[in-house]
């Protein structure tokens, strides 16, 4: 089994599924939520298998196999690989190609990934199939989220979700997978519940300086003037390198917290033991709890198109100003 095949059965959308496949009430159209950008198409072709598998997506079927090549007759996955979505590929799917009866299978599926960028002429191109569905088909939407798409699309979907899945259980899943235990316990937290980053992030460099960078910033980050050092530094990160400073930095506080608390055997980093107890007893804990949700909101920030430069002025100022006002307290 693929290690995104093991997840997806152990989702609700899973279930979900399953159920209506069993009770022979397959909706005729669904919205897949996946946050796992990694595996988004993975995740939208093990529903494809789910759905028209005889087995229920066992993987070694011919029409798993097939699906999994993107080359199955019965089931379409717009667009292709590095293509975009347009109004124009959307009419010749629901104006001709969803009123072909099925060539190998009971049922056709489309499958849309990245529905998110849909313009609205696309979507509503789409919306008049969402109403009046032809019979045999099953039309499946796979986004990142729903807020760009038309309230009347989303209301004749059946909504599916992807969770993000806690980092213990992305660990016991690959652990046999990778030789660097450490390594792997920390990028099972850097991955922030999406198991499709965690091969990519295991074989990126900066991940194994994230953490030190971190450490450091947090032990000898002082005074208001050490910002502009420090966001200098930051800011001519990549874009995935900076994701992954702040990924790295909210495990790094997280292990602080636990310090704390007394529970040191919960650590992550503990090669970094001893810079973690300096941090520990550097911070208030106020202070560490209130930047982490700093770096909560920042984490999100870096999913969009967030100025680098705002992002890391504004967790360093946090930072200083949380652990200035906790001491005063």
């Amino acid at each position: 089994m693929k290690p995104v095949e093991y997840f997806f059965a152990k989702t609700a959308a899973f279930r979900a599924v399953t159920g209506d496949k069993k009770a022979g009430k397959l909706s005729h159209s669904y919205l897949l939520l996946c946050r796992d950008e990694a595996w988004a198409r993975d995740y939208l072709k093990a529903l494809a298998k789910l759905i028209m598998c005889e087995k229920g997506g066992c993987g070694e079927c011919r029409a798993c196999k097939l699906i999994d090549r993107e080359v199955y007759a019965d089931c379409e996955i717009y667009p292709r690989e590095g293509e975009k979505i347009t109004a124009e590929g959307i009419d010749i799917i629901v104006s001709e190609k969803c009123y072909v009866k099925p060539l190998e299978s009971s049922i056709r599926v489309f499958a849309v990934a990245g529905a998110e960028k849909m313009n609205v002429p696309a979507q509503n191109k789409l919306l008049k199939t969402l109403e009046e569905p032809p019979a045999n088909v099953c039309i499946i939407l796979s986004a990142n989220g729903d807020h760009s798409l038309l309230p009347t699309v989303k209301s004749r979907v059946k909504r599916l979700e992807i969770p993000l899945f806690p980092s213990g259980e992305i660990y016991s899943a690959f652990e046999g997978r990778f030789a660097d235990k450490e390594k792997l316990k920390t990028v099972c937290e850097l991955c922030d519940g999406r198991p499709g980053d965690v091969e990519s992030l295991y074989a990126c460099d900066a991940v194994s300086t994230a953490v030190g960078e971190c450490v450091s910033l947090l032990v000898n980050i002082k005074k208001s003037r050490d910002i502009a050092y420090y966001s200098g530094k930051l800011i001519k990160k990549t874009r995935d390198e900076f994701a992954a400073f702040i990924s790295a930095m909210r495990v790094v506080v997280r292990d602080a917290l636990f310090i704390q608390e007394g529970m040191e055997n919960s650590v992550i980093n503990s090669a970094k033991k001893e810079e973690l107890e300096e941090i520990a007893l550097k911070y208030r804990q106020g202070a560490l709890l209130s930047f982490a949700e700093a770096l909560k909101d920042a984490a999100a920030a870096t999913e969009g198109y967030a100025n680098q430069t705002m992002l890391a002025d504004k967790i360093l100022f946090t930072l200083l100003e949380e652990n200035y006002r906790w001491q005063k307290l």
